[in-house]
């Protein structure tokens, strides 16, 4: 029996000095530096009142031992920045071990007080680390805007200007005979579910300089092209006469929709685009539209639906869809008159392109006129709408610059270069980018005209 006994004592000791063999060692090198997985934090600009998404910061100990922490906080410490430190809460926290060759986390959230200010403001913090009596910091840096916030969804005559950024976080309505001004430069950021109803007259003034801005509130690189982030604008049967002058409007579920019981109704654009939609981009059902130098591009149906009653007058257009997120099913420009319509549809110097290979529906072509046009379509339907079409290019690549970037300048090999009609280009003779398409031998079809770049 006092064999057992004697090694059990034996392995013990053995244990013991295995254990202490095996001690941990601690790195308390004042020169010794923790590394990070950037080497700043930055937020793309944050709307006051409204919470950033959460970024990750990676902490590294590349030391062969492990290294204690005393303390971790913010310098600043205003509640702005807020921080999580390997789940833990807070923005202060006190003895915090890294082992050896490993890390830990640090997730960042940014949420900015109102300051009643114009300008976009620099937040800047920076999380400290305390160890080896030395301190390290790390620097978070970002840019905060204050935005407007109607009282109101019932919007009476008013103005909107470029000062501050407008956020809408609900359905606007724009009461019947009541006018809305949108000066150059101004930018509206709207919420998932809301959208712009006019009831009224809208007048939107932007430049070639200064734009006017409409898309989704959420400004991160991730969301750039992402559709379906907002509702749209939305024209009621109220709304008389409407005018849109450089406007980008982006990333919603409908670009534009003019809707109304009887034909007397009408809206004119030009120098605008219209981008990223998970249905239509423009859709009317009898309203009168009048458009030139206009871009409507990747849509998750058409570009372009004209539906009802409803003049219809395009010049230097391009409506242009590479849709790739769903499977598309309609032409990109689609015309379905009533029966017997007399309205007219003319369509001069414009591009009808995409990845179908009938690109424009017409079930009446009586009073439809298409002039020297780009159109991707069979020769089947160009034998059926063969009486609408006057020195069309057909099924010719349009050889754009990026249509990946959707970048639709002309490249200088673009067959379109010189082959819009003069009469056309000499009504609207500055191109989507301002420059002149009188300047050389002969205008281009499109909203760009072609410039070689030295």
């Amino acid at each position: 029996m006092k064999f057992p006994i004697f090694s059990l004592i034996i392995l013990s000791l053995i244990l013991l000095i295995s254990a202490c063999d095996n001690k941990e060692e601690y790195n308390h090198d004042p020169n010794f530096q923790l590394n990070f997985s950037l080497d700043s934090l930055t937020f793309d600009t944050i709307f006051s009142g409204l919470p950033s998404t959460t970024k990750q910061l990676k902490v590294y100990n590349r030391s062969s031992k492990a290294v204690y922490l005393d303390e971790i906080e913010l310098v600043n410490n205003d509640e702005t920045y807020r921080l999580n430190i390997n789940g833990l809460v807070g923005n202060n926290t006190k003895r915090v071990y890294i082992p050896a060759k490993d890390s830990l986390y640090i997730f960042v959230e940014l949420n900015v007080q109102d300051n009643n200010q114009d300008s976009p403001r620099l937040i800047e913090d920076y999380i400290q680390f305390k160890f080896n009596s030395r301190v390290q910091r790390f620097l978070l840096k970002s840019w905060a805007q204050d935005v407007i916030r109607l009282k109101n969804n019932e919007l009476q005559t008013q103005e909107w200007t470029k000062n501050r950024p407008y956020f809408i976080d609900e359905n606007l309505f724009l009461v019947e005979t009541q006018s809305l001004t949108i000066e150059a430069g101004t930018k509206v950021y709207f919420q998932k579910g809301a959208g712009l109803h006019i009831h009224g007259n809208l007048n939107i003034e932007g430049s070639f300089e200064e734009p006017v801005f409409f898309g989704s509130h959420r400004r991160e690189e991730l969301y750039d092209d992402v559709p379906g982030q907002w509702e749209g604008l939305f024209f009621h049967s109220e709304s008389k006469a409407n005018f849109i002058s450089h406007l980008q409007l982006e990333n919603a579920i409908k670009g534009i929709s003019a809707q109304s019981e009887i034909n007397n109704n009408n809206l004119e654009i030009e120098y605008s685009q219209f981008i990223n939609f998970t249905t239509t981009g423009i859709k009317t059902d009898n309203f009168n539209l009048k458009m030139h130098d206009v871009i409507v591009s990747n849509c998750g149906q058409q570009t372009v639906l004209l539906e009802g009653e409803g003049d219809f007058e395009f010049s230097h257009c391009n409506f242009i869809n590479y849709w790739q997120l769903s499977l598309r099913t309609d032409a990109s420009f689609s015309y379905l008159a009533n029966e017997n319509s007399g309205k007219e549809l003319k369509l001069n110097n414009s591009i009808i392109w995409g990845t179908k290979s009938d690109e424009i529906e017409i079930n009446l072509t009586g009073t439809v006129e298409i002039i020297n046009t780009l159109i991707r379509l069979s020769e089947e339907k160009q034998n059926d709408f063969s009486s609408i079409f006057e020195n069309c290019i057909f099924n010719t690549d349009p050889e754009f610059v990026n249509k990946n970037e959707h970048n639709y300048n002309l490249s200088a090999s673009s067959p379109l270069i010189n082959k819009a009609k003069l009469d056309i280009a000499n009504i609207f003779s500055l191109d989507f980018n301002g420059n002149s398409r009188l300047s050389d031998t002969a205008p281009d079809i499109g909203s760009f005209e072609y410039f070689e770049v030295n």
